[in-house]
């Protein structure tokens, strides 16, 4: 089997732990270095623009089934054939639900069941995976889904140009890390974090309180690895995969539609007024690095090999979730985007304050991408 990522866990915690006195601020702050600084290089939204898509989340809601396409990561040295890898679908490690329901396995399939679209300019063969109605939560009272727009990436430029594959991201409000939090199973199955790594996190179903110590980390530190051009999948972590697209609706309350981008949901509590932008290191269109998958990271995605981004300041809007249980048992019907392109919430001009550039180094970003944990495997 191929070797593993190239930092552990508690590396990653270490980084956090110098960096989180510095990085509290008010709601009225940023530690946006392009605030103060807006012609740094990596001033460019390059995985695209953050939306806050709060009012019509059913809309975004993750489908229960999601179909992608085996040809896009056959070639990932950890999806080889048996005994050199795991195969591309069908070994996903996963814990039996709290209430003794199996987590049912991927399999493998010419077309997506019936009534189910394939994700856009794919064929087959591919691989369904299924899931447990806990997986995908919906927003809190207190939550914005945070949408990263992939549909709008950017040319970007020589330096900094737009995302064409793998990326380590951060989110980053402006009340500062600790002010905000990201429930562990509240994020679209096309992104992972350390709990949906079913391997690694031994609790039953979605939940994640065998691991409490990582079940914090996913929800102070806010950071996601992902793929914004191809899809990735390593069954020996679980069902959730990498791609630039998922599945959305249930097809009764809301036609089932793919989204192209990822969605994250941010816990504001009681702050009012926020605004949030991402730092990442991800490989950009037209790197000659090849976006090869290795326990969803990819050395093309780590400066100098790959490029940094910050993006600007997004205004979270302030309307509050409301009707989320009446929604998602089968209230009023949401409005079905055809693309993920909702109104920019960029709107309003960027907080002034600026606490400090260590919020937002590359290397705190790669660190977060990075979080692999291969001495706890268990083969």
């Amino acid at each position: 089997m191929p070797s593993r990522g190239t930092a552990t866990a508690g590396t990653v915690v270490a980084v956090l732990a110098a960096l989180l006195p510095a990085l509290r601020a008010t709601a009225a702050s940023s530690s946006n270095p392009c605030d103060l600084a807006a012609s740094l290089p990596q001033c460019v939204a390059a995985l695209g623009p953050l939306e806050d898509v709060t009012a019509s989340w059913p809309a975004y809601q993750a489908a229960l089934v999601q179909a992608i396409p085996i040809s896009d990561y056959a070639a990932d040295p950890e999806d080889a054939p048996p005994p050199l890898g795991v195969g591309t679908c069908g070994a996903e490690t996963s814990q039996t639900a709290a209430d003794g329901t199996p987590v049912p396995r991927g399999t493998v399939a010419d077309a997506p069941p019936p009534g189910v679209p394939s994700p856009p300019g794919s064929h087959g063969p591919y691989c369904v995976l299924r899931y447990l109605s806990g997986d995908f939560i919906a927003p809190c009272p207190t939550c914005h889904r945070v949408l990263v727009d992939y549909a709008r990436i950017p040319d970007g430029t020589t330096a900094t140009p737009g995302a064409g594959g793998h990326f380590a991201l951060r989110l980053n409000p402006s009340a500062g890390l600790g002010g905000v939090t990201a429930p562990f199973n509240g994020h679209s199955p096309n992104i992972k974090n350390l709990c949906s790594d079913k391997l690694f996190n031994q609790s039953p179903g979605a939940q994640c309180d065998a691991n409490p110590f990582w079940a914090q980390f996913d929800q102070y530190g806010l950071g996601m690895e992902g793929d914004a051009a191809i899809y990735h999948h390593f069954p020996t972590e679980g069902r959730y995969y990498n791609g630039p697209a998922y599945l959305a609706g249930d097809s009764v309350h809301v036609a089932y539609h793919w989204v192209r981008g990822a969605y994250v949901d941010l816990d504001t509590g009681s702050l009012k007024d926020l605004t949030v932008w991402y730092s990442a290191g991800y490989r950009g269109r037209g790197d000659a690095a090849p976006d090869t998958d290795q326990s969803y990271g990819c050395a093309c995605e780590v400066p100098p090999v790959g490029h940094s981004a910050f993006s600007p300041d997004y205004a979270l809007r302030s309307t509050a979730v409301s009707g989320s249980a009446a929604a998602a048992d089968g209230g009023a019907s949401p409005p079905a985007p055809s693309a993920a392109t909702l109104p920019n919430t960029a709107g309003r001009a960027p907080s002034a304050g600026w606490i400090t550039a260590l919020a937002i180094l590359p290397l705190s970003t790669m660190l977060v991408g990075r979080r692999r944990h291969r001495a706890l495997r268990r083969r």
